[in-house]
């Protein structure tokens, strides 16, 4: 049958976990055992001084991982079982350490290039099955696994930098938004990939209207009563202070507007109707009420949202859940490139409304100035150029994907 595979995993409803099965629709008791208990308690032991068992509490993310690299050796096992008479998924539990950490080193590391990150989910996901079935009486023997020293540096090897573009296509900024735990810190990421702002720049965001100079401007809460009364109405504007701009040498920063699209003003109305703490200030981004603390965010607050998600997506990527026909998120990439994805995807935009190529685009040009707008940048001056020919590469990338 060549490299025809019939171990695999599905999701149980009745069972609230992952199985395992044999296309014989068999179940892989102890690996099933395993998951049931891990997915109830969320708990994974290690075996201490004169076999001691330490629980240790994880994150439900965590329990994914460790069954997502179980399924992979799993898979592996099965393989290797055609070339051999003493290696099968029905004796899979009582295999040797030699075989195991074979596997870890000359299979993983030198056969599939793993780095080291991807290595240290393996061993945590083989250590917490073992344990558990030296735990529960299922084995006799404590498993000890480890990496030999030439494959540690060629793990280390395997891990390697990467220079990251300045581009996150929508696909991947929509997989980032999914992935967040809360409606505040997915609106935190989108004003960025949606509305090109900085992480400060959502402190700008207020309740109430508010005037600047002789002039008076709508704020958030009037933009919701806007949106119900205009059901046809599809983009609405906000006007974002220069003091929560980024400021210019010896001056202050840019006022600018901001255009929210429908879709994006109902989830910030989701956000204050549902998990916005009641408060008295006039910020509409508060920290998080099970804190305790429900001042308004502090500047660097979307940045942090992001670095925290960035690793999520990037331990997802490394588990192969994710398309390989996507872009791929890289340890480089930052807050500030959601921003310049939306600048890109606006120069885009308007490039081709205007039938000019990218190259041609100068910063006397219309394109130009209306992105430079859009985004609060200084249209004129040395910074003109530079900024220029970032949106030109990034749009250049963006063809790419």
């Amino acid at each position: 049958m060549g490299s025809y595979i019939s171990m695999f995993s599905y999701y149980s409803e009745l069972h609230r976990c992952k199985l395992f099965s044999q296309d014989n629709l068999v179940l892989l008791i102890t690996p099933c055992l395993f998951s049931h208990s891990l997915s109830r308690h969320l708990e994974i032991c290690s075996i201490g001084r004169e076999d001691l068992i330490i629980e240790n509490p994880i994150e439900e993310l965590t329990a994914g991982f460790i069954l997502n690299r179980l399924e992979q050796f799993l898979l592996w096992v099965e393989e290797y079982s055609k070339g051999s008479k003493f290696v099968s998924l029905d004796n899979h539990h009582n295999l040797p350490n030699q075989l195991l950490n074979y596997y870890l080193n000359e299979v993983l590391i030198e056969k599939n290039e793993l780095g080291e990150a991807s290595i240290k989910q393996s061993i945590q996901a083989l250590k917490a099955y073992f344990n558990y079935l030296y735990q529960t009486g299922l084995t006799d023997q404590i498993r000890v696994f480890f990496i030999k020293p030439k494959f540690r540096e060629q793990a280390r090897i395997n891990t390697k930098p990467r220079t990251s573009v300045k581009y996150i296509t929508p696909e991947l900024r929509n997989i980032l938004y999914k992935n967040t735990n809360c409606i505040r810190d997915e609106l935190l990421l989108k004003t960025g990939g949606e509305c090109g702002l900085r992480s400060k720049e959502n402190q700008g965001f207020l309740l109430e209207d508010f005037r600047v100079g002789n002039k008076n401007h709508s704020a958030l809460l009037t933009l919701f009563q806007q949106m119900k009364n205009n059901p046809e109405k599809t983009e609405f504007e906000y006007y974002l202070q220069g003091l929560y701009s980024k400021s210019v040498r010896h001056c202050g920063g840019s006022s600018r507007m901001v255009y929210l699209h429908r879709d994006l003003l109902r989830r910030f109305k989701d956000y204050f109707e549902k998990e916005r703490p009641k408060s008295n200030h006039n910020s509409f981004f508060l920290n998080n009420s099970n804190s305790g603390n429900c001042e308004p965010i502090t500047a660097s607050r979307a940045t942090q949202v992001f670095k925290k998600i960035k690793d999520k997506v990037i331990r997802i990527q490394e588990l192969g859940l994710l398309s390989n026909d996507g872009q791929m998120l890289e340890l480089g990439h930052t807050h500030h490139v959601l921003r310049h994805s939306y600048g890109t995807d606006k120069f885009y935009t308007f490039s081709q409304e205007n039938n000019m190529a990218f190259d041609d685009v100068t910063t006397t040009s219309q394109v130009y100035l209306t992105v430079a707008a859009l985004m609060g940048h200084n249209a004129v001056g040395k910074s003109a150029p530079i900024s220029t020919a970032n949106y030109i590469r990034g749009c250049n990338i963006k063809e790419s994907f």
